[in-house]
């Protein structure tokens, strides 16, 4: 197979209309240019040119030849220009994944900031609560909950969030207080992807009761606490202000051994581009600003 190089100084050499002047414009010796039409006819099996010393005209293959391959080439050219990285100038596509019950005010911010700045750059946004494959999906960055496997990903932590079980004051006067996880009654589970991953990290290997209520959104687990129905395994500061006048009761301190980190998570290091850096630099920054990390950081 010829390679695009000889390709590419063939059609310029007709373009030009002499080895000289293609070789002028391509900013290479003639003797380069030479070779790689030579190059090109013996991968090829044929002639493409009749040259002189003052002329070159082309033969039925050469025509034939450049006739089909000159729009490819401006085709070729123009793609690579499109997504090329130019000095001072972002541009692509971002493809980002969050959790469905990520507050969206800051991400909205970060985003519109952004493009502000990088008009050029689009975004592709996806809100769920499966935790997609990043390779499979072709996602770029994606904010989650980390330490979910992956060895070759690259993570960078925002912040550490803390988990609490939380019932109701109304449920606890009813029920009373569990002593352990197994007591627990009435349990509002997370999604078992979720739940598996709460046991392991943030439990120490404990097993969570099965769910008389299961949901896969962290502000509907904290609803159905609010409305009495049982206890859940909530992260810290979801319930501040229910807890400071009294609604609702924190439960089995001692049964937290660790954190979980929220953290913005790419496929590798090959796939942090420079648009993908810069923005994850500026919603790094907004992050650490916004309301959303001060209300995911109530109470601790």
């Amino acid at each position: 197979m010829a390679k695009l190089d000889s390709l590419f100084t063939f059609v310029e050499v007709v373009r030009a209309g002499s080895f000289a002047a293609a070789a002028a414009r391509l900013g290479k010796p003639r003797s380069t240019v030479s070779l790689h039409v030579k190059t090109l006819e013996a991968t090829l099996g044929t002639r493409l040119m009749k040259r002189s010393t003052r002329s070159l005209s082309l033969t039925e293959d050469g025509r034939l030849l450049f006739d089909q391959a000159e729009g490819g080439l401006k085709t070729l050219t123009a793609a690579m220009d499109a997504i090329r990285t130019k000095p001072g100038r972002l541009g692509g596509l971002i493809r980002l994944t969050a959790p469905a019950d990520l507050p969206t005010d800051t991400l909205t911010a970060a985003i519109t900031e952004f493009r502000r700045m990088h008009p050029a750059v689009r975004f592709d946004v996806m809100l769920t609560s499966a935790t997609m494959n990043m390779i499979d999906g072709d996602v770029d960055i994606a904010l989650r909950i980390s330490r979910r496997g992956g060895e070759d990903r690259v993570e960078r932590r925002l912040l550490d969030v803390g988990w609490q079980f939380c019932a109701s004051s109304e449920w606890v006067r009813r029920k009373g207080r569990p002593r352990t996880i197994a007591e627990i009654d009435d349990f509002i589970a997370p999604a078992p992807e979720l739940a598996r991953f709460l046991e392991h990290t943030v439990l120490g290997g404990a097993k969570l009761p099965a769910g008389d209520v299961m949901a896969d959104n962290q502000f509907a687990i904290r609803d159905l606490v609010l409305a009495g129905n049982g206890v859940a395994l909530i992260p810290e500061g979801l319930c501040a202000d229910a807890i400071e006048d009294g609604r609702v009761v924190v439960l089995l301190d001692e049964a937290i051994a660790d954190t979980t980190p929220l953290a913005l998570t790419f496929p590798s290091r090959a796939d942090i581009v420079p648009r993908v850096r810069a923005f994850a630099d500026h919603f790094a920054k907004k992050f650490e600003r916004s309301r959303q990390a001060e209300r995911l950081l109530r109470g601790r």
